[in-house]
C-alpha cells in the first residue's frame, strides 16, 4: 500500500487508497503538473515481475488512451514506478453501477436500458477501434453526479479462465464471463456483448442468472445451462425485452447480435415503448396485495351481496347463507321498506315446480351424455394396428406413420447392414395393437459408421468444434491470419467439407487470428505527416498524438513512439506519438482537443475548457446513433491555434428519406413483366446553426 503523501514518478501526489481489486490498487492523486485530481491505478508487483503481462498491460492501456468518449473513463497516462506500472486516468466522484443495484435493488425496464444503452455505446466506439474490454461488470460502470455511465478498464482487464485460480476476487468476474471466455476460446466483441446482457439481467431482477460456490461452478453454468428469462423472476419485464436479454445471453457467439449496434437497435426498439421512470431509483415491481380495513372492507362485501342479488342469486361465488338472503331482500324491497305477506300454499306449489325442471334438465343432460359416449364407441376404435416400417427410407416410414395418426420419434444409430438413411428397428414392434395417436419410436441406419465433414466456414472456433464433436470426429485447431475473416472464424477445414471419414479422424480446423502481424516503421525524428504516410503503406494507422514542447527541435517532429520500431503487431493497429511542439514566449497558443462522437454538450464544455469557442452546424446522418453527436470537426483535432479561435463542430442530424414510386404492369400468355419506375426524392431537415 502506498501511504497518502507519497508522490509517483516525481508527478502524482497520493491522497488516499480508493479501491483495490485482483491486479491493481487504485489511488486518489493531485496531479502536480496539470493541478487537477486523478485517479492511479498501480499494478501489485507480483504482475510485475511477469514480462509477458506487463508488455500486455502496457500495449492495452495505450489502445484504451486513445478511447475519447463521454461513456469510457479517459486514460491520461502511464508509466514505470517503484518497480511496478500505473496508468492515471480520470477521477469521477461518484459511485458504482454495483453498489448502486446493492443499495436501491433492481431498476425498471425503462431505467435499466437507459443504463446499458449507455454501456453498449461506449463498447461499440471502444469495437470500432479494435478495443475489446473483457471484463465488463457492474463495478467497472460508474455514475457520475450527472448520471451518466462511465466504462473504466477498457482494454487493460484480461479476465479469463486461465486466471480463476489466482485469487478470490475473480468470483466477481466468473459470474459475467462469456461461455467462449470460460473454455479459454479467443475473445471477441460478442464476448463483451454476453457481459453486458449479464449486467441487463441484473438491472433487472437484482441477481446475476448464474451463481455458484467458486468461480469454475460459475463458469460451467455460463456453458451449459439456459438462463431463465428475467420475467419469470420480474414479471413487470416485458416479452419483448426478454427476447433481446436471453439473445445477448446465447452460449454460442453467432447466435447473439452480429455487432453491438444491432443491440442497441434492438433495445432502442424496446425502450420507444416503455414509460419514463419516474424518481431517482425506480424499483422494478410494486406490492401485489391490498389488504382492506374496516368500513372499506364492510362496505365491499356488502355490494358483492347486494350484485349476487341482483343476478338472480346466481354469481359463482352467491352462498344460500341467512346474510345472503337478507342482502338480497333489502336489496328488492328497500324503496317501500314494507314486508310482504306470503301465501304458504302458493310458496310450496312454487318449489315443487322448480323442483320438476330441476330434474328434467339433469336427466335431459344425463341422456346427452350416455348417447355422447355411445356414438363414440361406435364411431371410434378403442385400438389401432402399428404399421411395419422396417427397412423403408426415413421420410417414408415418417409420412406413413403420421398418415395412420401416431406420433412419431427419430434416432440414428450404425448399423453396417442397413443403408444409411433407412429405418432399423421401430418401437411398438409391427402388428402390435396401440392406442390411437401412441407415440412410435424409430431408429434409422447412419450407415457403417463413417461421418462426412460439416462445412463450417465462417463459423465460430466453439460451434465448429461443436459440430464436429457431434459427428464423432476429433478436431484440431490452428490459427492462421486472415484479411477476410474475423479473428475466432474458421476459415476452412482439412479435409474439406463433403468427405466422409472413419470415427474419430483428425480434422484440422483453420481459425482466423485476425489481421496478419506487420512490423512497424521507424518514426522517431520525422516529421508527423512523413509519420502517417509511413504508418499508412505499412498497413497501420495513427493512434494518439501528444504534443510536448522541445527546445531545438522543430515543431512537428515526432519524438517517440508507441508501439517501437520493429515491433510486430496486427495490421491496421494504431500506434501512437509524442510530437514536438513550437515553444512560445507567451501562452497565447493552445492545442485543439478531439471531440468526435461526443455529445453537443460535453464537446461545447471541452472546447470552452481548452479556452476555444465552439461553433456549431448540423450535418445530416443516416444512424440513428450518430444523432446529436458529434461527426466532424474543423479544424482537425491536434491542430495548434491561437487562444479564442473558433472551432466548428459538426453535429449530426438524422436524414428524413421519402419515396414515391409509380409501376407500370404489363402481362403476356406466358408471363407477367412488372417495369417500375421509381422516383425518389430525398429531404434533410436541418436546424439553424447554433453557438
Amino acid at each position: 500500500m502506498i501511504e497518502p503523501g507519497s508522490v509517483i514518478d516525481d508527478r502524482y501526489e497520493v491522497l488516499q487508497r480508493v479501491g483495490s481489486g485482483g491486479m491493481a490498487d487504485v489511488y486518489l492523486a493531485e496531479d502536480r503538473l496539470l493541478g487537477r485530481r486523478v485517479a492511479v491505478k498501480v499494478l501489485h508487483h507480483r504482475f510485475a515481475e511477469d514480462q509477458e503481462f506487463v508488455e500486455r498491460f502496457k500495449r492495452e492501456a495505450s489502445s484504451a488512451a486513445g478511447l475519447s468518449h463521454p461513456n469510457v473513463v479517459s486514460v491520461f497516462d502511464r508509466g514505470a514506478w517503484d518497480g511496478t506500472f500505473y496508468i492515471a486516468m480520470e477521477y469521477l466522484p461518484g459511485r458504482t453501477l454495483k453498489e448502486l443495484l446493492r443499495a436501491g435493488g433492481p431498476l425498471t425496464p425503462a431505467s435499466a436500458i437507459d443504463v446499458v444503452l449507455q454501456v453498449l455505446r461506449a463498447a461499440r466506439f471502444a469495437h470500432r477501434r479494435g478495443v475489446i474490454h473483457r471484463d465488463l461488470k457492474p463495478h467497472n460502470v460508474i455514475l457520475d453526479e450527472e448520471g451518466r455511465a462511465k466504462v473504466t478498464d477498457f482494454g487493460i482487464a484480461r479476465a479469463g479462465a486461465s486466471d480463476m485460480t489466482l485469487t478470490g476476487s475473480i468470483m466477481g468476474t466468473a459470474q459475467y464471463l462469456s461461455p467462449e471466455q470460460a473454455q479459454g476460446h479467443a475473445v471477441t466483441e460478442a464476448s463483451d456483448l454476453y457481459a453486458v446482457g449479464v449486467m441487463l439481467y441484473e438491472l433487472l431482477v437484482g441477481k446475476v442468472p448464474f451463481e455458484g460456490e467458486t468461480a469454475i461452478t460459475i463458469a460451467l453454468q455460463h456453458i451449459s445451462r439456459p438462463a431463465p428469462p428475467p420475467s419469470a423472476i420480474n414479471p413487470a419485464v416485458p416479452p419483448a425485452l426478454d427476447a433481446v436479454v436471453l439473445r445477448m445471453l446465447a452460449k454460442d457467439p453467432a447466435a447473439r447480435y452480429a455487432s453491438t449496434g444491432d443491440a442497441i437497435a434492438a433495445l432502442e426498439a424496446v425502450r420507444a415503448n416503455l414509460p419514463e421512470p419516474q424518481g431517482e431509483h425506480v424499483l422494478a415491481t410494486a406490492p401485489r396485495d391490498v389488504a382492506l380495513a374496516g368500513g372499506a372492507a364492510a362496505a365491499t362485501l356488502a355490494g358483492a351481496a347486494a350484485a349476487s342479488a341482483a343476478n338472480g342469486g346466481n354469481g359463482a361465488h352467491t352462498e344460500d347463507t341467512g346474510a345472503g338472503r337478507l342482502a338480497a331482500y333489502g336489496a328488492e324491497h328497500q324503496t317501500t321498506g314494507s314486508v310482504p305477506v306470503l301465501d304458504a300454499a302458493a310458496e310450496q306449489q312454487a318449489k315443487r315446480a322448480k323442483r320438476r325442471r330441476a330434474l328434467l334438465w339433469v336427466g335431459g343432460l344425463l341422456a346427452a351424455a350416455v348417447l355422447a359416449a355411445i356414438l363414440l364407441l361406435i364411431l371410434l376404435p378403442t385400438s389401432v394396428t402399428v404399421p411395419n416400417v422396417e427397412g423403408k427410407p426415413r421420410l417414408q416410414a415418417v409420412a406413413t406413420l403420421k398418415r395412420d395418426g401416431f406420433k412419431v420419434s427419430v434416432s440414428s444409430g450404425t448399423n453396417p447392414s442397413v443403408p444409411a438413411g433407412d429405418v432399423v428397428s421401430q418401437t411398438p414392434r409391427p402388428g402390435r395393437s396401440v392406442k390411437p395417436k401412441s407415440l412410435v419410436y424409430i431408429v434409422v441406419s447412419a450407415g457403417v459408421g463413417s461421418a462426412v465433414v460439416p462445412k463450417l466456414t465462417g463459423e465460430t472456433e466453439a460451434a465448429a468444434i461443436s459440430s464436429l464433436d457431434a459427428r464423432g470426429l476429433r478436431p484440431h485447431v490452428k490459427e492462421i491470419p486472415s484479411e477476410t475473416f474475423a479473428a475466432g472464424r474458421v476459415i476452412r477445414t482439412e479435409p474439406p467439407a463433403g468427405e466422409r471419414l472413419e470415427p474419430k479422424a483428425r480434422v484440422i480446423v483453420f481459425v482466423s487470428s485476425g489481421l496478419p502481424k506487420v512490423k512497424v516503421p521507424h518514426l522517431k525524428e520525422e516529421s508527423i505527416e512523413q509519420a502517417e504516410a509511413e504508418l499508412e503503406e505499412a498497413g497501420l494507422g495513427l493512434g494518439k498524438v501528444k504534443y510536448q514542447p522541445r527546445a531545438g527541435v522543430a515543431a512537428g517532429t515526432v519524438l517517440s513512439q508507441d508501439p517501437a520500431a520493429g515491433d510486430e503487431v496486427r495490421a491496421e493497429s494504431l500506434v501512437n506519438l509524442v510530437v514536438a511542439k513550437a515553444t512560445h514566449s507567451g501562452s497565447g497558443k493552445v492545442f485543439v482537443p478531439s471531440v468526435l462522437e461526443e455529445e453537443r454538450a460535453a464537446a461545447e464544455e471541452t472546447l470552452r475548457r481548452e479556452g476555444l469557442k465552439p461553433s456549431v452546424l448540423p450535418t445530416p446522418v443516416s444512424e440513428a446513433s450518430l444523432a446529436g453527436h458529434v461527426v466532424r470537426q474543423d479544424p482537425a483535432p491536434g491542430t495548434e491555434v491561437a487562444k479564442k479561435s473558433t472551432v466548428t463542430i459538426y453535429i449530426g442530424h438524422l436524414q428524413q428519406t421519402t419515396s414515391t414510386s409509380t409501376s407500370t404492369t404489363s402481362t403476356t400468355s406466358s408471363e407477367t413483366s412488372t417495369t417500375s419506375t421509381t422516383t425518389s426524392t430525398s429531404t434533410s431537415t436541418t436546424a439553424p446553426p447554433e453557438g
